[in-house]
């Protein structure tokens, strides 16, 4: 038996955080997402080397074909918005958890020049939100290199727990990468957490 087929259009967009709006891609946001994902800075936490505006394209058309309903490898690709203008990438990747449910992996990328600024942590918060609230999976998970303690940071203050270490393996290009540390938050956690009042509700 395989999980039910997702349908990321149950989702309200836009996604609004204090600051930032999260939407589902576009093509037209080829040039944009180039903007920070050309970057060496930006590619040096991440599975992959800069990204020339073809291989951007590329990579957006992928996500929308893996955000049709059905597809057996969903993905959501969405671009994080700060006053109408581009300021990052996230994506939810959905894996089958079990037989019938969804576990669902985190990615996010936010401009070099908005380091530092909390922006990242209302993404990830949403994002942790998203996926309780709408796509009824059983844990959220994230992969974060090891040296990268900053986007750890961002992973705890958003809910989630450190859970494994993964050895080194190779980026997408075929080079070799840092270790990876796993972390995680199930559904009854993250419901849980909320300071005070005996938890919270996904919606």
């Amino acid at each position: 038996m395989s999980p039910s087929a997702v349908d990321f259009g149950a989702v309200p967009w836009p996604v609004r955080t204090r600051r930032t709006s999260l939407r589902p891609v576009r093509p037209d946001d080829r040039e944009a997402v180039h903007a920070h994902r050309g970057l060496d800075e930006v590619a040096t936490y991440l599975s992959r080397g800069p990204l020339d505006l073809d291989e951007v394209a590329e990579r957006i058309a992928s996500d929308l074909a893996r955000a049709r309903p059905g597809h057996p490898e969903p993905l959501l690709g969405l671009v994080i918005e700060v006053d109408g203008a581009v300021v990052g990438d996230a994506m939810v990747r959905l894996e089958p958890d079990g037989p019938d449910g969804w576990a669902a992996f985190l990615g996010y990328t936010i401009h070099p020049g908005l380091a530092g600024s909390g922006l990242a942590t209302e993404v990830a918060e949403a994002l942790v939100r998203l996926c309780f609230a709408y796509l009824d999976v059983a844990v959220v998970k994230a992969d974060v290199f090891v040296p990268h303690r900053a986007s750890q940071r961002v992973l705890e203050k958003a809910g989630l727990r450190r859970v494994a270490e993964k050895p080194a393996g190779s980026d997408g290009d075929g080079h070799p990468r840092m270790d990876d540390y796993v972390y995680a938050v199930t559904a009854a956690e993250w419901a849980a957490s909320a300071p005070g009042d005996g938890g919270r509700s996904p919606g």
